[in-house]
């Protein structure tokens, strides 16, 4: 489930953008700014949109070069870094399975898929406290979830989110929350249990119930 635009004359802010999964399906807004802290992710996207197409191969070996040298390359290490590792955890091990899987194909697809509808999106990097949004503007955050880190392993600070979001709210925004759980008063408009797993092997699955918040503007 993703926000849509009312009249096609507002804002849509999302405040951690990560694969864009949920951005580029996002319809009916005149404008979108996509946010996210990391910068070789956003140097991706920026590659793309100035007509960067990503590799259809990816060999350990290259990979293990630029993980290790990943500044001489911005927009080729975020599309490696991410879509050629176990999980798609930043350069978290080269993905390989017994089938063959080739992962950077398929990142490779997948990406230029949701890329056709994000080539005029406004691509920020910064702290999601930093990102200028304008008035009215619809947003929306999946932060990381509560009591687990983020890209730089320090822990994501989950009250201080959501303090930041109840002010958004205040201020005229609606706000909706990619989560598995809020506080008690906020409404949660959607839900649906994914499993996930833990092993190259998938060995170690279980499920989470993911789930959507809203926080209405004030005014509402």
């Amino acid at each position: 489930m993703a926000p849509d635009g009312r009249g096609g004359d507002s804002c849509f802010v999302s405040l951690f953008c990560g694969s864009c999964a949920v951005e580029s399906r996002v319809r009916g807004f005149a404008r979108k700014i996509l946010n996210d802290k990391h910068q070789y992710l956003i140097a991706m996207y920026h590659g793309l949109q100035c007509g960067w197409t990503p590799p259809e191969t990816v060999s350990p070996e290259q990979y293990q070069y630029l993980r290790e040298h990943r500044a001489e390359n911005p927009v080729l290490a975020g599309f490696v870094g991410f879509g050629c590792s176990f999980g798609g955890k930043w350069f978290g091990g080269y993905a390989r399975n017994a089938e063959g899987t080739n992962y950077a194909a398929q990142s490779r697809r997948s990406l230029l898929r949701d890329m056709e509808t994000l080539m005029d999106a406004e691509f920020i990097c910064g702290d999601y406290r930093a990102v200028p949004i304008p008035p009215g503007a619809v947003i929306y955050a999946d932060p990381p979830y509560n009591n687990t880190t983020g890209y730089g392993g320090e822990k994501f600070d989950t009250g201080e989110f959501w303090a930041a979001m109840r002010l958004l709210a205040d201020t005229g925004h609606r706000v909706y929350v990619s989560e598995q759980e809020a506080p008690p008063d906020i409404t949660c408009v959607w839900e649906k249990p994914f499993t996930r797993t833990l092993d190259r092997n998938k060995n170690n699955q279980f499920v989470v119930m993911e789930r959507l918040f809203y926080l209405p503007p004030r005014e509402e």
